[in-house]
């Protein structure tokens, strides 16, 4: 994703991403390296947030990846291994790009989740599921481990939430309830939520995700700094959240 501030006219709409990923997977079959696009590779973000992670949640055992897309954040996870054996899960609501994702898992020699209920064999495991409609139904059920999630990550979804028109049955713009829906399928008492955003600085990440009373403000990314008109700040920022 290029680092600058999103296309509201397209960015924010499920049809755009249908076409993104239906490209994307036809690229992949004509090109197996070709992967597809990886989100703020320019910062370096996937090696900064393995990095956090290996600090603040060395023992985790779930991760659930956010808007998903072709996977990349979740595989790099899996195969860095630190934390070998864990319940690995990336979830988007375009069906494209749950199919790129599982395309790609089998590429690269990883076993996916059986497909009988119960079932967990394997190392990684992608379901189509819209983020705003988390605990809304029994569906994710499967796919959510008992407790909830250690970690969960999103590293642009919210960005492109934001830019949808949607409003929610109470009259708020969409991504003002991205929060309280996340929280539904974190672990109670110390999940961790990374949200990785560049169309929101550090401090207004944190007045809109911490709008739920159920979370907390737990750290941060560094990344380069530019300085501008005697102000300092970064291209994209990595903040991290807590469930109460």
């Amino acid at each position: 994703m290029p680092e600058e501030h999103l296309n509201p006219n397209q960015l924010g709409t499920k049809q755009y991403w249908d076409e993104t990923y239906t490209l994307e997977t036809q690229n992949f079959g004509e090109d197996p390296t070709n992967e597809g696009q990886v989100w703020f590779s320019e910062s370096d973000a996937e090696s900064r947030i393995l990095s956090f992670l290996r600090r603040v949640a060395p023992e985790a055992r779930s991760f659930l990846d956010i808007g998903a897309g072709n996977g990349h954040l979740l595989f790099e996870i899996v195969e860095e291994g630190s934390w070998e054996g864990g319940w690995f899960v990336g979830v988007d609501y375009s069906d494209g790009a749950v199919a790129l994702a599982k395309s790609i898992a089998k590429g690269r020699g990883l076993a996916e989740w059986g497909e009988g209920e119960g079932e967990r064999e394997g190392e990684v495991g992608f379901w189509v599921a819209d983020v705003m409609a988390l605990g809304d139904g029994e569906g994710e059920m499967e796919w959510v481990p008992r407790g909830g999630f250690d970690v969960c990550l999103d590293k642009g979804t919210f960005d492109a939430i934001s830019l949808s028109n949607e409003r929610l049955p109470d009259g708020r713009r969409v991504y003002e309830g991205y929060a309280e829906r996340v929280v539904r399928v974190m672990k109670a008492g110390g999940g961790l939520l990374v949200v990785t955003s560049c169309n929101w600085t550090e401090e207004e990440l944190k007045g809109k995700i911490l709008a739920s009373e159920e979370l907390e403000y737990h750290g941060r990314i560094e990344y380069p700094s530019f300085s501008f008109g005697g102000q300092k700040g970064q291209t994209i920022s990595s903040i991290c959240f807590r469930r109460k």
